[in-house]
């Protein structure tokens, strides 16, 4: 489902083209500066005759004829391709937690339908008994408001997976979404060891690297904007043509940065150290955030796995329903007690799906 959402989702085809965009904009900038075609034609005295003059010259920077340009604008290729790995994650991720919610929504309706099963059979039972002058209408009565309050949460329940069908619809281009599944991947597991794979994360997080590739840049760029203090030059060809008289030669000139260069380097270097604090307050907060996620996800799973273990363990409803048909226990004892199970059953899969939750976002970026 993820790799449909990635080839189908909106925002990625567009973010996709922007990649392709902004690197032929870099690679613009690798290229000389056009060259320039001058063209006069001048009157004279009769005497004398006209004149006309023909220039054609070429500029030469530093910056480009040695790649310095090129160097960068390859940079800025693999930083677009990173913002557009961040936003692809970042698509992923959503739509990785609502298929989370979505296997928490099919596994509530499968108990609630099973919840509903048994409380049509209770009704029904109670009818018949109080045909047969066994019950009262208020066993009856109790009955049919519990199977009321159980249908009311299944409604409720549906509504919440169709809403998450119809976000999956969304993500994945307007394309229809089957997912009926019940329950997790068991290969998904928490990382054993937090600093090795701490490790791996930094290597692998699309935004750390987004963040180390911008001072790259700016280094780049301040290596360019030192360069670009030396001359710049330019070589043509001219030539001049009169009446009597024709000359044609080589042109040069040289274009001396005197004003700006100075105030350039400074913009450049104020930027690079800009980028480096922006990554080293990227580079903390990744440190922390993902510590407080391990620790967080831990947690929930030691909770789901007891959780799940005590459910097991405390399972009674063949005998509620066994106990009660030979009215070893009263109606309002039984509701209390399956009522009390689904409760339990219902907390045991939210701590399963918060567990995923921390999970997902906690190995995002292996997305």
């Amino acid at each position: 489902m993820l790799h449909q959402i990635e080839q189908n989702n909106p925002g990625l085809k567009a973010a996709a083209a922007e990649v392709e965009a902004e690197r032929l904009a870099g690679k613009a900038e690798t290229l000389l500066a056009n060259p320039e075609v001058e063209f006069n034609y001048l009157w004279g005295a009769e005497n004398i005759g006209g004149r006309h003059d023909l220039r054609v010259s070429q500029a030469f920077d530093v910056p480009t004829i040695t790649g310095m340009k090129a160097g960068k604008a390859a940079g800025i290729g693999e930083l677009v391709a990173l913002k557009y790995k961040n936003e692809r994650q970042a698509v992923l991720l959503e739509a990785k937690l609502a298929c989370i919610d979505l296997v928490y929504c099919n596994a509530i309706l499968s108990e609630l339908n099973t919840h509903l099963t048994q409380s049509n059979t209770l009704v029904s039972s109670y009818e018949k008994r109080m045909k047969a002058g066994e019950s009262t209408v208020l066993d009856l009565n109790k009955a049919r408001i519990h199977l009321t309050t159980v249908q009311g949460k299944a409604n409720r329940a549906e509504v919440e997976r169709q809403t998450l069908l119809s976000t999956l619809r969304s993500l994945n281009g307007g394309n229809e979404i089957d997912f009926d599944a019940l329950s997790y991947d068991l290969e998904d597991s928490i990382p054993g060891d937090f600093e090795t794979w701490f490790d791996e994360a930094s290597r692998e997080s699309p935004l750390l690297a987004y963040v180390r590739k911008q001072v790259e840049l700016e280094d780049r760029q301040l290596a360019i904007d030192k360069a670009s203090r030396l001359p710049e030059l330019a070589v043509g060809y001219m030539s001049e043509i009169r009446t009597q008289e024709k000359f044609r030669g080589v042109t040069v000139g040289v274009n001396i940065p005197l004003w700006s260069a100075g105030n350039k380097i400074r913009q450049s270097r104020a930027r690079v150290t800009a980028a480096q604090e922006r990554r080293n307050a990227a580079e903390q907060e990744f440190l922390f955030d993902l510590r407080n996620q391990y620790t967080k996800a831990y947690s929930m799973k030691e909770n789901s796995e007891m959780m799940r273990t005590s459910l097991k363990e405390t399972d009674s409803r063949e005998f509620l329903l066994s106990a009660l048909s030979k009215g070893e226990i009263s109606m309002i004892d039984y509701l209390v007690e399956i009522d009390l199970y689904y409760e339990a059953q219902e907390a045991t899969l939210e701590a399963e799906r918060d567990y995923r939750h921390a999970l997902a976002s906690l190995t995002a970026y292996s997305l």
